[in-house]
Order: structure tokens, then C-alpha cells, then sequence
């Protein structure tokens, strides 16, 4: 589960990151600072993403929580904003925090399951 979440995250952040720069430098160069600020926010859900993929094979509660958080960026910037697609991140975060919840889940299981002393792989 877990490194699915990597996979997933690491393919949506580059797509996120990349439309975001380009909201964001529409809004700029058309002086519409509602979709520049869309932009910005979409930027620093791109940058949650990739905090989350760092923490997921280590440490996937923590995951989660940036993943729970950038999908409540998402959601509501994209309420506010006219960067509508923002919404569909952020609704793709929440989906992903819920996949590192259960990854943490499974990391506590193989832990639980490894003989004493020794450290399972992630």
C-alpha cells in the first residue's frame, strides 16, 4: 500500500506542480490575482505532495497528515479561487492520506511480525 502511495503521489506531483506554475503564471501575466493566488496554493499542495511522499515508507502517519492537510488546502482554495481543478487535488489528497493510514497500519503489522531485534524492510 505504502508504495503505492509513493507511485501515485510522484506521478500527481508533477502534474499538480506543473499546472499550478502555469495557473499561476496566467493569473499573473492577465493581472488576476484570484487565479494567481489559486496557483500559488495549487504550488503548495504540489509541495505537500511531495513532503508526503518522503514521509510514506518511514513514517505513513505522518504521511497521512500532510496528505489530510494538503487535500483541505485543495478543497477549500479551490472554493475560493477560480482554479477549479484545485477541488479535484485536493480530493485526491484526502484519498491518499486514507491509503497512508492504512500503510501505517500494515508498517505496524510487519513490525509487530518481525522476530526481535531484527528491522523488516519498509
Amino acid at each position: 500500500m505504502r508504495l503505492a502511495v509513493l507511485i501515485i503521489t510522484l506521478c500527481l506531483t508533477g502534474i499538480v506542480g506543473l499546472q499550478s506554475c502555469t495557473i499561476m503564471a496566467g493569473g499573473s501575466l492577465l493581472k488576476d490575482q484570484g487565479t494567481a493566488n489559486g496557483g500559488a496554493l495549487g504550488i503548495l499542495v504540489a509541495f505537500l505532495f511531495i513532503l508526503g511522499a518522503a514521509f510514506v515508507m518511514g513514517l505513513p502517519r505522518i504521511s497521512a497528515g500532510l496528505f489530510a492537510l494538503a487535500g483541505v488546502l485543495g478543497i477549500t482554495g479551490g472554493s475560493s479561487s477560480n482554479f477549479s481543478d484545485l477541488k479535484i487535488w485536493g480530493g485526491l489528497s484526502l484519498i491518499l492520506a486514507v491509503m497512508s493510514w492504512f500503510g501505517s497500519r500494515e508498517l505496524r503489522r510487519k513490525r509487530a511480525a518481525a522476530p526481535t531485534g531484527t528491522v523488516p524492510a519498509a
